[in-house]
């Protein structure tokens, strides 16, 4: 009966598998708990275990707070990405910018400083934002409680990230490359390497937020 209700949880809930796996450790050992008290008290085993089920709860009714707290590891999961992605990503163009013969981004194009400075604070932006959904998904949850909006809010969040960064990405690789470098190792495709592998990696996190949530 424990490993049956176990199962049909499993299946219930989606998050990220390690926070996954406690909780439903977790559940089994309170189930097995209860079921060798009752099976103390004289009952066999089979009728232990269903009663310990039948105490806990049905899985439909049980699994929505499971659910938001799963929903709430993978927020913090995601949002602590989006801020190490953020807090990397000026190291990574500057080491590219000084290994890079064919950059010019040194130059004063007004182009090229006017979507700087929307990287600069866009970024600090989202680190601030990730930040705020670390509290939240963290130790905000005294304040807050267990929320799944905060979990979904979180992923919409990363996509948003994604779209942004994308555009100022391809927008600061096209002003700062010459013609002839767009398609080498330093111009579009490093940049996809740079940028596009990391917000990939956020949209992914973005999306399981969603399906957590």
């Amino acid at each position: 009966m424990i490993d049956h209700y176990v199962a049909e949880l499993d299946k219930a809930l989606a998050g990220p598998r390690a926070a996954k796996a406690d909780l439903l450790t977790e559940v089994r050992d309170g189930l097995t708990d209860a079921a060798e008290a009752y099976e103390a008290a004289g009952l066999d085993r089979t009728s232990a275990e269903r009663q310990a089920v039948r105490d806990f709860g049905p899985v439909p009714v049980i699994a929505p707070g499971y659910q938001a707290e799963l929903g709430l590891s993978q927020g913090r999961r995601t949002a602590l990405l989006i801020c190490v992605v953020m807090l990397v990503q000026p190291v990574a163009w500057w080491a590219l910018g000084h290994l890079a013969t064919g950059l010019s981004i040194g130059r004063a194009d007004p182009g090229y400083l006017a979507v700087d400075v929307v990287v600069r604070w866009a970024g600090g932006g989202a680190i601030v934002l990730g930040l705020a959904a670390v509290l939240a998904t963290g130790s905000g949850v005294r304040f807050l409680g267990v929320r799944r909006q905060v979990a979904r809010l979180t992923g919409l969040f990363a996509f948003a990230v994604c779209a942004v960064f994308s555009v100022l990405g391809v927008l600061l690789t096209w002003l700062s490359t010459s013609p002839g470098m767009l398609l080498s190792p330093v111009g579009l495709p490093g940049t996809l390497v740079l940028l596009g592998l990391p917000l990939a990696g956020i949209g992914a996190s973005g999306r399981r937020c969603l399906r957590a949530a």
